[in-house]
């Protein structure tokens, strides 16, 4: 079973997908039938996160591919400060929204944060990145970034304002694309992981909410926060490309002096 599975990406991203789904729901249910008054979008959001994150984590430790996909660190600390600029756009939300959580509600916000940062990196931009790379590197950057922005639009469904929903797509695939820009420049998923958990984490104290948002936010701000995606996309890909090109020199250097 293992090696199908290191060998099978995609029934490997499909697995572990709905695996964690149904293992969270489980554990929210079990929970809701002691304390029924307890819901996903106000109470156990940050519980899910964690569940999943452990779920996707453990799958890869199993298979033996944590190391393929890029957890390990960076070679060196620039993989990190390059993508200092890409803070605008965190540090535009924190601008835009402010502070309006509690700080006893803060430590649970960060819990998600951080589940949401390891579960969707993993799955994403490690599972499913490996998986599709050998069609190319367009179709590895497009294809997962269109199923992570998708996904966010099952937040309808749990009671999310739709009109942020929506928003929410376009910035999450934009993201996902500067994101997996970000791992194959890196080739590691650790600036990413560590990225998305700010991104995150500053917007959910800025709402006090999981990620699910049922308040009717701005127009403005929203288009905002999408065409600092866009730029998020274009700095990245121009990282990539940059990194590629220091690698051809690389090799080059090392062919001349063979």
């Amino acid at each position: 079973m293992k090696n199908f599975l290191y060998r099978h990406g995609l029934v490997l991203f499909l697995i572990v997908f709905f695996g964690r789904v149904v293992l969270g729901m489980l554990s929210v249910k079990g929970i809701q039938l002691i304390n029924p008054e307890l819901s996903i979008q106000e109470d156990l959001g940050w519980l899910v996160m964690l569940i999943y994150a452990t779920c996707t984590f453990l799958a890869v430790k199993w298979v033996r591919i944590d190391k393929e996909i890029g957890l390990t660190k960076p070679s060196s600390i620039r993989e990190y400060y390059v993508w200092l600029p890409t803070l605008i756009i965190p540090l535009t939300i924190a601008y835009l929204l402010g502070f309006n959580s509690t700080w006893g509600h803060v430590p649970l916000l960060l819990i998600a944060a951080v589940g949401v940062a390891i579960n969707e990196e993993i799955l994403f931009r490690g599972i499913l990145l490996r998986a599709l790379l050998p069609f190319g590197t367009v179709v590895a950057i497009i294809v997962p970034s269109f199923l992570f922005g998708a996904i966010h639009l099952s937040n309808i469904i749990v009671g999310g304002d739709v009109t942020f929903a929506l928003f929410q797509f376009g910035w999450t695939f934009f993201a996902g694309m500067a994101l997996t820009a970000m791992v194959l420049a890196n080739n590691s998923l650790i600036p990413a992981i560590v990225y998305h958990f700010i991104l995150d984490a500053v917007e959910y104290a800025a709402t006090g909410e999981f990620g699910v948002h049922s308040t009717d936010y701005s127009i403005k701000w929203l288009i905002i926060l999408l065409l600092l995606k866009v730029a998020f996309f274009i700095y990245s890909l121009f990282l990539l490309k940059k990194s590629k090109k220091s690698s051809q020199q690389v090799s080059l250097a090392i062919s001349s002096a063979n």
